[in-house]
């Protein structure tokens, strides 16, 4: 299990640092950390994205699930606000006060 948690720690982590590389991109224009660094995270979370999207794929023609009713872009919008309205105190989260 320590092999899961670890490829879901630097997932996270990278993931958390793009979050961060994109705020910087969106308000300035410019990284604010070397572009290798940047590059490394993005590869990384390529690579998790790619996994799932290979298993997304090979569930949607194995007819395991069944139709989805909802709206994708709703839950992703539900779930943000859910987020969004969570309060910590984690240097790591976004949303420390």
């Amino acid at each position: 299990m320590s092999d899961v948690n670890n490829t879901l720690d630097a997932v996270q982590t990278a993931a958390h640092g793009l979050v961060v590389d994109l705020a910087d991109v969106l308000v300035s224009g410019h990284l604010k950390e070397h572009p290798d660094l940047v590059t490394f995270r993005l590869g990384v979370v390529t690579g998790a994205a790619d996994q799932v999207r290979t298993v997304v794929k090979a569930d949607r023609t194995s007819g395991r699930w069944p139709h989805l009713a909802a709206d994708p872009a709703a839950e992703h919008e539900r779930a943000r606000a859910v987020f969004a309205g969570h309060h910590c105190d984690c240097p790591y989260c976004p949303q420390a006060l």
